[in-house]
Parts: C-alpha cells; structure tokens; sequence
C-alpha cells in the first residue's frame, strides 16, 4: 500500500512537472501565449496542490508527532521546495518489501539462531532492564559465560583486533560504517587478504554512504577480492533504483562490529580509518570506546552480522555450529540492534527504560547530544529525582551543524541540574552510557534521532567487571574537560543564541 501511494504522488508530481515545461515550451515558440505572469500563476497554484498532498500524507504517516510537526513547518514556509526536500532527508523505510525480498526479517526467522538460554535473574530494577531487553528484541542474555574488556581509543583497540585477525583459522566477519585505504585502513585489510588466501571464509561488509568511493581506492578494493575476500556494500533494499541515493542518505548502516572464528567479537565506535588511531591532521588525539567479547556471548555479535549479511544479499551464510570455549566470568552480557526494518525502535526503547531505571547516577558519553521530546524529558526527570545526571560531549566538534544542535540543549539541561562536560579541544566519539556505575551500554548509537530512528544500529549492554573501567575512563576524561556552567553559558553572545535556536528547529533531521 505504502509503495502504491508513493508512486501515485511521485507520478502526479512528474505530470504537473512535465505540464509546467511544456507550457513553458510553448509559449517560448509562440504556439500559444499565456505570458509570463500566467506560468508564474499556475506553477503558484500546482505548488499549492502538491504541498497541500504532502500535508494530507503526513498527517496519515504513523510517524512521531516531533518529526512529523517539522516538515509541515518547512513545507509551509517553502512550499515545492518543502516537497523536494522531504524526498531527500524524510523518505519512509518500506517495511512491506521486506516481506517479499527478505522473508526471514519480515517473520524474525533468524532469532531462531540464538540460543535458547534460561533467564534466572532475581527481581530488582537493573534485572528488569535486562529482562524488557530480552522481551523487545528476542535476542538472548547471556549470563555467567562472556568475557569483556574495554579498549578505551585506538591505541588499544587496533593492535586487539590485528592480533585476533591473525589468530583467525575458520573465519572473519566484518562490519564498518566507514572503512578507508589509508595506512590504518590497509593495516588490517592486508590480513583479511592474508587469510582469505589461507582458504578462510573472509568477509567485508561497509555502509555505501559512510564508504564513498572518495574513501576507497577501486584497486585496493578489487585486490581484496582477488584474494578470496567476500566484499559486500550495504544498501538500503528499496526496489527504487532511481532514487537509491536517497536511501544511502537517510538509512545508514552504522554498526561496527567483527567476529573471528566465533572466539573473538569487537563492537564499539571506532571505525577502519586514521583518524579513529590518532592519525589525523585535523583531529589529532580521537577519544572513543570499543569492547573485546570472548565467550559465548560473541553468538550474538556472529547472528547481528549474518543477519546484515542476509539483508545485503538474500543469503544466510552457511555456517557451522559453533563450538564455544567454556568461559566462567561473572556477569551479563546481550548484544541488541535496531534499526528502520523494525516497526519499534528497540534501542531507543531500551535506552528510555535505562533512565528512567536509574536511582543514583547517569553517565552518558556521546559525540552528538541531539535530544527528542521523551528522552529530553527522561532525563530531566531523572536530574529532578536527585539522580546525577553527566553527560561528556566533545569540545572539538566533527560537524558544525551537529555541534550547533547539541549546544542547543544544554540551557534546559542545566536548569535541571543534569552537569555538561566539553572534551578540551577533543573529539570524542564514545557511545558509552552507565547506569548506577554497575550496568552500561557501548556501542555504536549517538544521542540522537538519526541514531534512535533512522540508521542500523547495535549495542553491548554489560554488567561485569568492565563497567568499573568504563566507570574510570568516565571520570578520567571529566578531569580533561571544562564544565558548562548555567549562569557563564547564558553569557554567550545573542547572534549564537539565535544561530542555535534556528539550527534546533531542524534537529529531527540531522
């Protein structure tokens, strides 16, 4: 139904533009002379007509009222191209091709890869986040048997993933938002290459937005694939080849995550490029968080990938059954994703429950702080409650208008006590949010509605001994940060005011 009615409106704006040229056309060779007053008049009138189409289909949309609210503003205020814009930045995710081109998402036929564990957790506050977890996302805790450890930058976590590459005897799963030729980038796809050679099942999967082709070199790309590398470029499955562009733009594959030989899985922030190692001109020291699993909670990292690999091609690989090494260490463990192909946004709705679950502290780490209604709301809540409320944003910023959006925030913020740190003069890029110091999420979800509604997302949610060290890294990056103070940040100047309140009403898109 939806793809009829994109078609149909899609169809009627094609007409009333084809009307318009040979109108145009006409008149230019004197067959009739409807001047220039009049074409003006009726293009006013068609523009009138399809803005006021577009209003009626977002009204229907089932979208958030937040989002929804905002493109009836900017088709208002600019009418055509209002309409224009929506195509680009708001298109809807088409749920209902996953029911012809990729049937085991439609049904979640693959949850039938996880395994069936018992959940025997007592009742308390913190159990019962991991239990509304289990419940949305139907992917399994794992209790008592997975191991983590936190790599806090790339200093860290690049020689842990080289070295479990190289360990590598059956095979490699790789997933990377962004993935780059530079000198980090080669660094560890010549050991994809290595092994791939050695006869290994080697896989390499990246987003097609954040992996331009000005990010890759063709030939490297194709050495890697004469070697026996299984290359894929993730796609949004759309059907619309015409306006695929659209749908690189707005839904992204934003996960990172890498397993080997179900032994080792990787998932946290950093990309396969310089800068996420120190190696950048522009950034210098890059600030951000991954996490090492061993054990059998690696299961989950291995099906969150199989099941892109099946999204990206129509193909579940064949895998063997794995046989885990048994590994005591006490605590939980479950890996959870969410994205557009899901009628509920799980992550989002995990991260609600998180805050609102919350009795003495929150601790968020984030490079952009971009906040809906219900989590703005959530967190103010929590301030008003006597919980601590700290968050750590960068105070070298990526992007300007990110940057702009997220400052934005930060007066409701601080009337209600929550406590804002900037990195100085560092970008940090940690997704890294703590419960209490005893429970944490790290992954790969930004604060904000891109991440919580658009792209394909995953994240760990722990409680073992590494949310001690999370905890650590926490506090030693807030003693490398100035606090935003209430009464010194209202003294910024008017102009930024007002330059931050107009980049806000367009938060819903960025």
């Amino acid at each position: 139904m939806k793809k009829k009615k994109f078609f149909f409106i899609l169809s009627i704006f094609i007409v009333l533009i084809a009307f318009t040229i040979i109108a145009l056309l006409l008149n230019r060779l004197d067959i009739i002379d409807l001047g220039t007053t009049r074409i003006l008049l009726i293009w006013h009138y068609i523009t009138i007509f399809l803005t006021i189409l577009m209003w009626i289909v977002l009204l229907l949309n089932h979208n958030y009222s937040y989002s929804k609210t905002l493109w009836l503003f900017i088709t208002f205020l600019l009418p055509g191209w209002g309409i224009i814009l929506y195509f680009f930045f708001a298109r809807d995710f088409k749920t209902k091709i996953l029911d012809e081109k990729r049937p085991m998402l439609a049904s979640k036929e693959y949850l039938k890869y996880e395994p069936n564990l018992p959940f025997t957790l007592d009742d308390n506050y913190l159990n019962d986040i991991f239990r509304f977890s289990l419940n949305v996302s139907g992917r399994s805790l794992y209790q008592n048997n997975t191991k983590t450890q936190v790599l806090t930058n790339g200093d860290q976590m690049f020689p842990a993933l080289k070295e479990a590459l190289r360990q590598a005897k059956k095979y490699i799963y790789m997933t990377f938002y962004i993935i780059k030729t530079d000198q980090m980038g080669r660094e560890v796809l010549d050991i994809l290459k290595e092994k791939a050679l050695e006869g290994l099942d080697v896989r390499l999967m990246y987003d097609s937005f954040g992996s331009n082709n000005f990010r890759l070199s063709r030939k490297y790309m194709k050495s890697l694939k004469a070697a026996g590398v299984k290359v894929i470029e993730f796609d949004c499955i759309q059907g619309i080849r015409v306006i695929n562009i659209l749908n690189r733009l707005n839904f992204r594959n934003h996960r990172k995550v890498t397993v080997i030989d179900g032994k080792y899985g990787f998932i946290g922030g950093m990309n396969l490029a310089n800068e996420y190692n120190h190696l950048s001109n522009r950034f210098g020291f890059w600030r951000d968080t991954h996490l090492l699993v061993e054990g059998k909670g690696v299961i989950g990292l291995k099906n969150i990938f199989l099941k892109d690999w099946y999204y990206a091609t129509g193909t579940w690989p064949e895998t063997e059954e794995e046989v885990q090494e048994d590994i005591y260490h006490p605590g939980e463990f479950m890996v959870v994703e969410s994205g557009p192909d899901y009628e509920n946004m799980i992550i989002k709705d995990i991260y609600f429950k998180m805050i609102n679950s919350a009795k003495r502290s929150i601790k968020i780490q984030t490079p952009y702080l971009i906040l809906e209604p219900e989590m703005l709301q959530a967190l103010k809540n929590a301030a008003k409650s006597g919980v601590i409320v700290e968050i750590i944003v960068p105070g070298k910023p990526d992007k300007v208008f990110m940057n702009l959006a997220t400052k934005s925030y930060y007066d409701v913020l601080l009337e209600t006590g929550v406590r804002i740190y900037e990195y100085k003069n560092v970008f940090i890029h940690s997704k890294v949010m703590i419960i209490d110091d005893y429970l944490a999420s790290v992954g790969t979800v930004n604060f904000d509605p891109r991440s919580f509604n658009l792209n394909f997302e995953a994240t760990a949610i722990i409680r073992d001994s590494s949310v001690d060290q999370l905890v650590y890294d926490f506090y030693e990056d807030r003693n490398r940060s100035n606090e935003i103070l209430l009464n010194e940040w209202r003294k910024r100047p008017i102009f930024v005011k007002i330059l931050q309140g107009f980049i806000n009403l367009f938060s819903p898109i960025l």
